[in-house]
């Protein structure tokens, strides 16, 4: 039988998280409460653990890549046998996404990585909190740089310290 891992909502106002790294490779034994991946969300930065298993497995897939943020309830992962079918949680993770941009005024989209250069007037809305990893404010804040500037390059997405590095980098 096969399990699927989905992004839990670890505390109330939690709606999306980052994946920052696999900890397991496909193919590798599974058992519960194993740390699967890293999630980082705007609050905090901890272990995925397998849950819910009702057997020791094998991670079949990894459907979501890291550095991709999802939305809570989103499936990452299949956990199961070897002899088990895998099926295709593309169309269940396409619907969540629908109905979570359906639910807002602005679709979330999976944002461009690179980072560009700051033009005059891109910094985000006054009042707007900018989100960013407890890592990330903690560099830029040592490097003497603006997180909004930071954000207006990278839109509608969490920064991790990399966003950070790289566009001191850039810089």
């Amino acid at each position: 039988m096969i399990t699927r891992i989905k992004i839990p909502q670890a505390f109330e106002n939690m709606e999306e998280a980052t994946i920052g790294k696999w900890l397991k490779n496909e193919d590798d034994a599974i058992q519960n409460g194993d740390a699967l991946c890293e999630l980082i969300t705007e609050k905090t930065t901890f272990d995925l653990p397998a849950e819910d298993l009702p057997a020791a497995g094998v991670l079949r897939r990894l459907v979501i890549a890291e550095k991709s943020i999802v939305p809570v309830g989103t499936i990452i992962a299949l956990v199961g046998d070897l002899m088990d079918e895998l099926p295709d949680v593309a169309f269940e993770n396409a619907a969540l996404l629908e109905k979570r941009q359906a639910s807002e005024s602005t679709p979330v989209a999976m944002p461009d990585i690179s980072i560009t250069p700051r033009t005059v007037g891109s910094t985000p809305a006054a009042g707007s909190r900018v989100r960013a990893t407890p890592a990330a404010r903690r560099v830029a804040k040592e490097r003497g740089l603006s997180l909004e500037e930071i954000a207006a390059a990278l839109p509608a997405k969490v920064l991790t310290e990399e966003d950070v590095l790289g566009f001191n980098a850039a810089l």
